[in-house]
């Protein structure tokens, strides 16, 4: 309750800025240096369920030995901007470091849909103290050489920055996700797309369906915040999928986290080469 009161107090004296770096701070001497220094006897693996089953795989055990106990600078990166993929009640950035550490160099093209609405009226708000674009602004700091763009269903946040570019989408409209990939920005595809936009599966089925030929080769897919009940219905969908769709592989990923047992789960689909 005393946290809770001064952070509310903290927000209300200091402008946004100045609160985010207090909140980063604060954050840096409660959850990573400790964890940092925990992490060197504590190991949490994930849970993975890979499809097809029985094929090789370069991607399943690399994810399968990523310690996700452990903190990285993605995790910091992202929660300075106020992002959450890494800020303890989701540790996603312990696998992101994994999976993309080795091209942060690279002129990559990142998408991801949903940033994070503050509007209380809409779902999956972040509520009016929320930071609409923290992800993206994440992934620019990431990766200095990329081009960054985002989409979400609520026009009155969308924005356009340096290497930052935004768009309209309702993830439940085919019609609407087809229209999206036609801006001229995003007709060349994209190396990592994400979907942190509305967390049911019919939601992120229709946005996979429309968006998963946009990925190119060698790219990763990545579905946020999944239910811990749809775990078994995603798993039966990766199967079809994994026969359907044969030129990717699919990863289901349930991540140890005391602090988390609801939504801290990730989808991670790999397109071959």
């Amino acid at each position: 309750m005393m946290m809770t009161t001064v952070r509310e107090a903290l927000r209300r004296r200091l402008p946004p800025t100045a609160f985010q770096q207090v909140r980063s701070c604060a954050w840096h001497g409660r959850y990573y240096w400790p964890r940092v220094a925990a992490s060197l006897v504590v190991h949490r693996k994930p849970t993975v369920h890979g499809y097809p089953r029985g094929r090789s795989s370069t991607m399943l055990p690399k994810l399968a030995a990523v310690n996700v106990f452990a903190p990285t600078d993605m995790c910091r990166v992202m929660t300075r901007h106020g992002s959450d993929k890494g800020n303890g009640w989701h540790n996603y950035t312990t696998i992101y470091s994994v999976l993309f550490g080795g091209r942060r160099r690279e002129a990559l093209s990142i998408f991801e849909l949903g940033l994070g609405t503050d509007n209380p009226e809409l779902i999956s708000s972040m509520g009016v103290h929320g930071r609409p674009g923290a992800s993206l602004r994440g992934w620019r700091e990431l990766f200095p050489q990329a081009q960054v763009f985002g989409a979400d269903i609520d026009r009155g946040i969308l924005f356009t920055d340096t290497r930052i570019n935004t768009f309209y989408c309702d993830q439940r409209d085919s019609g609407v996700i087809a229209g999206l990939w036609q801006n001229a920005a995003l007709r060349s595809g994209m190396d990592i797309i994400v979907d942190d936009g509305l967390h049911e599966m019919d939601a992120n089925l229709s946005f996979l369906d429309g968006s998963l030929k946009h990925l190119r080769p060698g790219g990763y897919y990545i579905v946020e915040d999944i239910l811990q009940e749809s775990v078994a219905p995603w798993c039966q969908e990766l199967e079809k999928l994994a026969t359907q769709r044969p030129g990717f592989e699919y990863a289901l990923l349930e991540l140890p986290n005391p602090a988390n047992t609801s939504d801290n789960n990730l989808l991670i689909i790999h397109r071959r080469p």
